[in-house]
């Protein structure tokens, strides 16, 4: 009857929920513990630009355990083949995407974050002794910004530092396969270095994870790593093409992945 068949789909929503709920509670808790360890380990190595890459590891691996979640993973050897600091370019799909990018983190690699992440207990004080950086966006501390990013900017060339910049700036909350339009700074940090830039592409299928369904399952994601793009003898005016450019290859490998699954 009708009002058996709503019940039954009562019953299956609500159970979505709690299995929702439950692992995105245990992923929390992945977090927390993470959080936990990196403040007591990176006292001993303040602000070291290789923290994350040595608990990184310890992050995907409780996260994969307890959520029952592989990563395959392509074209990593990009990653190592330039051995100089380059901006690591991935889109951004949902919290998940924490887990992949530990599956491949690199050697001397940061995240560049909006500051009011430096704030949230544990996760901001882990993150500010694991050496990343802040960059605030509040309108008018301009002249604050370009000098922070100056200096970002000469450890990359002298330290050879990698960075993390997500270019669609937030979370793609529509769950439609569609990246968001791509902000130009880390593509303007690349040609001011002159480094190369490093896509990556990553793949949650949304019967695994889907935050707007409530759809939270074990399975496999797909991520891969394409190949850098230079930005030597680029100039200023030509970053809007090198971000357009780096779109669409992003955008066409996002499409190849979900068509294979």
């Amino acid at each position: 009857s009708s009002s058996t068949s709503k019940q039954w789909y009562q019953r299956r929503v609500r159970a979505r929920h709690v299995n929702y709920t439950c692992k995105m509670f245990l992923y929390s808790m992945v977090y927390l513990i993470l959080a936990i360890i990196h403040m007591l380990y990176c006292p001993f190595f303040p602000k070291n630009r290789d923290n994350t890459y040595t608990l990184a590891p310890i992050f995907y691996w409780l996260s994969r355990w307890l959520l029952n979640i592989t990563i395959e993973a392509e074209g990593t050897e990009h990653l190592e083949a330039y051995d100089g600091g380059y901006i690591l370019c991935p889109n951004h799909q949902s919290s998940l995407d924490t887990m992949c990018i530990a599956r491949i983190w690199p050697h001397r690699a940061i995240i560049l974050m909006k500051k009011s992440l430096l704030y949230v207990p544990f996760f901001g004080w882990a993150a500010y002794l694991s050496g990343h950086e802040f960059i605030t966006r509040k309108s008018g501390a301009s002249n604050e910004v370009r000098d922070h990013m100056n200096i970002i900017n000469e450890r990359i060339k002298h330290e050879r530092l990698r960075v993390c910049v997500f270019p669609e700036g937030t979370r793609n909350k529509a769950f439609d396969g569609k990246m968001l339009p791509f902000k130009k700074g880390g593509f303007h940090m690349a040609q001011q270095c002159q480094a190369p830039i490093v896509p990556v592409v990553i793949y949650i299928p949304p019967s695994l994870y889907d935050g707007k369904k409530w759809i939270f399952n074990s399975g496999t994601i797909r991520m891969k790593v394409l190949e850098p793009v230079s930005t030597v003898g680029m100039s200023p005016e030509e970053v809007t093409g090198l971000t357009n450019s780096v779109q669409e290859k992003m955008q066409a490998t996002l499409d190849e992945l979900r068509k294979a699954e």
